[in-house]
């Protein structure tokens, strides 16, 4: 800044030094370090996770990251929570849009079948492999636990609106409590996970299995 003094001498420049400003600190984003750590996962696995490509992404310092999640473990089950919701809320939308959009029962029969064939397509294996980490790295981290219970809840709430959306529609008559029919959704798309890892399946597997859950689904049904 210059300053011109009040004297005979117009020509006379005093400098005097500014005051460094200091910069706005920003409050890192960890939440984005998760989506992104969740990208390179998804993409790529585990194994591809790189660290110092997160801290390029985000300017977050190594500090920082290893402050908050504790470590590269930390970052993976947090990005293993990130792709948890991400096939929760994938799944969840196509069951609540059939039993929605069916205009009878045969309607919605056909849609819930196409459902669980989505739902059991082995291409799919990746995602349930991520969901079976989620639970395994939930041992010993409270966070996570907590966060698991959250996003685990939701899920049997929302399968189960749909089953009493499904009964009020008419589509389904069985007496049983929502949230058991929602547990045994759940344990038959999860249980998928198995097939894959079976050395003899056959190539109608998909179809074969889609009979048996709607089997069980109408035996459900059929108890008053």
């Amino acid at each position: 800044m210059l300053v011109i003094p009040d004297t005979p001498e117009r020509n006379t420049v005093v400098l005097v030094p500014r005051k460094p400003q200091r910069r706005k600190r920003t409050t890192p984003d960890f939440a984005r370090v998760a989506e992104l750590a969740a990208d390179m996962i998804a993409d790529s696995g585990e194994g591809h996770l790189r660290i110092p490509q997160l801290r390029k992404a985000t300017g977050i310092s190594n500090s920082s990251l290893y402050a908050h999640f504790g470590g590269r473990d930390g970052i993976v089950a947090a990005a293993l929570l990130v792709l948890y919701e991400r096939y929760y809320r994938e799944t969840i939308g196509v069951l609540e849009q059939a039993v929605r959009d069916a205009d009878s029962v045969d309607d919605y029969r056909h849609r819930l079948r196409q459902f669980i064939m989505f739902t059991g397509d082995l291409r799919r294996t990746p995602a349930r492999l991520q969901r079976a980490a989620v639970f395994a790295g939930s041992q010993g981290r409270p966070e996570v636990r907590a966060k698991l219970v959250e996003l685990t809840t939701a899920i049997v709430d929302d399968v189960a609106k749909s089953v009493d959306l499904a009964r009020a529609r008419g589509f389904l008559t069985s007496s049983h409590p929502s949230r058991t029919i929602a547990y045994f959704m759940q344990a038959a798309i999860f249980g998928r996970v198995i097939t894959a890892f079976d050395g003899k399946v056959a190539d109608d597997d998909l179809e074969t299995w889609t009979d048996v859950v709607m089997r069980a689904i109408d035996a459900i049904n059929s108890e008053k």
